[in-house]
């Protein structure tokens, strides 16, 4: 996970506010609660995943078809922004996820470069490809064999088929 400077977060934020208009307008006030509290930005996260066990903070601008707010904590959901301002006045120095939802915020190079889980989900993408990849070669090749084991039987190549027999039952272990 990379270190994202709180300036640079802050500076993101100020950005999304004077570029999008909010569906709720108590979560304008909530961000700008986040950026004028350096204990709260430090530790911000932004994401595009709830963490179900951790605070996580969803707002949405106008031209989004998510819910305005919601306020996701110990595994409870709420649409009430006075929840997540109590919440972060009593703990600014617990870790906070946030989640904006707006137009064109997957092409946008300034959102897509503060999303930390983003590149995690691209980590466990890549090994599940991987693993994917083995497995299909492990199918081809079984596949190859059997069609060997075939011909073999085909020409009455005994010694071949035995072999080649030998060699599908290792490949199965």
């Amino acid at each position: 996970m990379n270190w994202i400077s709180t300036s640079k977060k802050d500076e993101f934020l100020k950005w999304f506010l004077n570029n999008h208009q909010l569906k709720n307008k108590e979560a304008r006030r909530l961000i700008e609660y986040i950026q004028k509290n350096h204990h709260i930005l430090k530790n911000l996260s932004f994401t595009d995943y709830v963490h179900s066990k951790d605070r996580t903070i969803v707002v949405s601008s106008i031209n989004s078809d998510e819910s305005g707010f919601l306020f996701y904590t110990n595994g409870q959901k709420t649409e009430d922004v006075s929840r997540a301002f109590g919440s972060l006045m009593s703990s600014p120095s617990e870790k906070v996820y946030l989640i904006l939802h707006y137009f064109g915020k997957h092409s946008d190079h300034r959102y897509t470069q503060l999303v930390e889980t983003h590149r995690i989900h691209s980590i466990k993408q890549y090994e599940q490809s991987e693993k994917d990849a083995k497995a299909t070669d492990s199918v081809v090749e079984i596949a190859l064999l059997k069609s060997r084991i075939n011909k073999a039987l085909d020409d009455r190549d005994e010694e071949l088929f035995h072999e080649l027999v030998n060699q599908l039952k290792e490949i199965q272990k």
